[in-house]
């Protein structure tokens, strides 16, 4: 934007026409051709131009100048997660008036929504991602790429595997020789893990630690380092006790930090690993200390209540009333988030725990496992279709055992 533009916005601004402003100081011709950047012009017209919009025109050009350095400035708290900065930057930036129509606009809502993602307003961020594709104003390459960031990481936390792959490919489009965002390498390493590739996603994290490690983001790091040990967990090559004692090491780290959300995290990867060694006591532990830390109604909330009850549930650890009074509570909570999946989790553990073996069968049956189909869920559709064709085998029905078979082959 250059200062005809300015001039030109609040003129517009003040409602006032070319020859309104010009009258006095120049001809309306001269001031067209200002506002064009189609002609030169002196110090003493911008001054008198700026007496009668009520404005300094130099110095708005001067804060308009400052732009962009304050949006990478905003853009880098936003990847360090640094809040106050966050707010202050947004802040200053609402009170640019003409920053939208700017060359920056694009930038600027790109950034926006990447903010609203940071808040969790996804959909508020989805909106602005759509509009910005219907518009009609190019991309430079820098914006191409950070939407296709902002895009990946949208589908990554629509959480199901369809979207984990629409992620991937979104995000393997990424130039990073335009872009220099290594961070993206972290939202990449999730993507991957997401569909199972652990390779990949070791590859990208640890390419993501290296990048945090080097602009001292120690909260991206330990993320990072933390995706690392999901990836090194069961056929990979650490002794067990070497992956708790670097999950240890890692929460304490967090903890030391006050990185709580970091350390809830931390202590569900812990409990995941506790629980598909059948190490249920343990497993419990860690999920009850995740769960302590997350807000409630949240996803995070949600998923540790359902870890925590499905360990109470598989080591028969507590009471039943108890357990019971965890599923309705989870089943409340779930209904209020409009979740699901964990509606239906939460469900499965209800009719399991009122021991209905044929009604928890036939909710699998014709419920639960089709969701998990729908919404390709890898995990879930592996645990209970292994489950469901079990039951099939023991009750004879082995033609629905062999359709259920070559449907978890594909």
């Amino acid at each position: 934007m250059h200062t005809g533009e300015i001039i030109r916005f609040y003129r517009e601004k003040s409602g006032l026409t070319q020859s309104q402003l010009g009258e006095g100081i120049c001809t309306t011709t001269h001031v067209s051709k200002i506002e064009r950047g189609k002609t030169a012009y002196s110090d003493d017209i911008i001054s008198l131009f700026s007496e009668r919009l009520g404005i300094d025109i130099h110095l708005e050009i001067t804060s308009f100048h400052q732009v962009e350095k304050q949006l990478q400035l905003w853009h880098n708290s936003i990847i360090m997660r640094r809040m106050n900065l966050v707010e202050q930057m947004k802040s200053e930036l609402e009170k640019s008036p003409f920053l939208e129509s700017s060359k920056y606009g694009v930038y600027y809502h790109l950034l926006r929504a990447r903010y609203y993602i940071l808040h969790n307003k996804d959909d508020l961020s989805a909106n602005i991602l759509d509009s910005i594709q219907r518009g009609s104003s190019p991309l430079t390459a820098y914006e191409t790429n950070l939407l296709h960031h902002v895009q990946g990481i949208l589908y990554i936390r629509d959480n199901t595997d369809e979207n984990q792959q629409k992620a991937v490919q979104i995000l393997k489009k990424i130039d990073m020789d335009e872009y220099k965002n290594e961070e993206c390498h972290y939202h990449i390493s999730i993507a991957y893990h997401c569909i199972g590739n652990k390779v990949m996603s070791y590859f990208h994290a640890g390419k993501s630690l290296s990048y945090f490690k080097k602009t001292n983001n120690y909260s991206g790091a330990i993320k990072a380092e933390s995706l690392m040990l999901l990836q090194l967990s069961s056929e990979m090559y650490l002794e067990f006790e070497d992956l708790v004692e670097r999950y240890q090491n890692l929460i304490q780290d967090s903890d030391s930090l006050g990185y709580s959300d970091q350390k809830g995290t931390l202590l569900n990867n812990l409990g995941y690993e506790y629980y598909n060694r059948e190490e249920y006591a343990l497993a419990k532990k860690c999920f009850k200390e995740a769960l302590d830390l997350a807000e409630k109604g949240s996803m995070p909330y949600l998923r540790r209540l359902c870890n925590y009850t499905d360990a109470c549930i598989e080591g028969n650890l507590v009471h039943s009333k108890l357990i019971k009074k965890h599923i309705q509570h989870g089943l409340s909570e779930s209904k209020s988030a409009n979740s699901t999946l964990f509606i239906i989790l939460f469900e499965l553990f209800s009719l399991r725990m009122d021991n209905k073996s044929d009604g928890y069968f036939s909710y699998l049956e014709n419920k639960a496992l089709p969701y998990f189909f729908e919404t390709k869920n890898v995990l879930l559709i592996e645990r209970f279709g292994k489950v469901l064709y079990e039951y099939y085998v023991e009750s004879e029905e082995f033609k629905k055992a062999v359709q259920l078979s070559n449907l978890l082959m594909r």
